[in-house]
């Protein structure tokens, strides 16, 4: 019963719990400004993992890409964005080879409200997204 107790704990205080021996968040996301103005992409889509060579992702295999990444969507993949086609938002933290996570893919944020200088790709002063990628966000509603 212990055991039982810091995970219910941790659920109501919207904080962060171990789930199979790996720290997740359990909340909303920050850098959504409004949750009920999302739009997701149908049922989420599949990694390529082989695309996210930038070291800030970490090396392969344990490669973890956070909530609110701007990616895009490559022969039906998602991959980093570049700004060449539209760009979405990943909507939960992605892990290389994680247990827990979905096989079949993760969710994507196609349109709605989010703070643009709390996304990880932003950066400067005050943080903005950078101009490709900025440039085909045009259905995220930047604050």
């Amino acid at each position: 019963m212990r055991n039982l107790l810091l995970p219910l704990t941790a659920l109501l205080l919207g904080s962060a719990a171990l789930i199979r021996g790996e720290k997740r968040t359990l909340s909303t996301p920050a850098w959504i400004a409004d949750y009920h103005s999302l739009d997701l992409h149908g049922l989420g889509a599949p990694m390529n993992w082989a695309a996210f060579t930038d070291a800030k992702f970490g090396a392969a295999g344990r490669r973890l890409i956070p909530s609110g990444t701007a990616v895009s969507l490559a022969a039906g993949k998602i991959v980093p964005a570049d700004g060449t086609a539209d760009t979405l938002l990943l909507m939960s933290d992605a892990r290389e080879d994680a247990t827990s996570d979905s096989i079949s893919g993760y969710g994507l944020v196609v349109a709605g409200n989010v703070h643009e200088a709390l996304l990880p790709d932003s950066s400067g002063s005050p943080a903005a997204l950078p101009a490709p990628i900025r440039a085909k966000a045009a259905r995220l509603y930047l604050q």
